[in-house]
């Protein structure tokens, strides 16, 4: 488990699909490791969250239905140049790995997610940030 750390974590991600499950557990243990997670399903509503410049990492679920993936990463870029981002999706081939790479993402995770591996690589990530 992470030690005590007080990351703001923004989570966008449509909170009714079925493909969201896994998801949930990551707000759980977020806020068990003194994290203080977000969860936004209104895609615009969570990037416009990101212009005060307090949170530490994004996890962009691709198929929010009011959120299109290059439109996220270009306002994400604008907003918040240098915030990780971690992007979820339900194909992730490598075209679409190499355009997340290329967009900036740290990471591309293929739904269902396991909401403890989501978890440890967040840990990992703002541990050593």
């Amino acid at each position: 488990m992470a030690r005590k750390t007080p990351w703001n974590v923004v989570l966008i991600a449509d909170a009714q699909a079925d493909d969201f499950n896994p998801v949930a557990p990551v707000l759980g243990l977020l806020s068990d490791a003194g994290t203080l997670p977000e969860l936004w399903s209104d895609g615009p509503a969570g990037l416009r969250r990101l212009a005060d410049g307090a949170a530490d990492l994004v996890v962009v679920d691709l198929d929010t239905p009011s959120l299109c993936g290059m439109d996220a990463m270009i306002q994400i870029a604008r907003l918040a140049a240098r915030l990780p981002v971690i992007l979820l999706a339900g194909e992730t081939g490598l075209e679409r790995r190499m355009w997340a790479m290329g967009a900036g993402a740290v990471g591309l995770a293929t739904k269902p997610v396991d909401g403890r591996a989501l978890f440890r690589f967040i840990d990992k990530l703002l541990n050593t940030n």
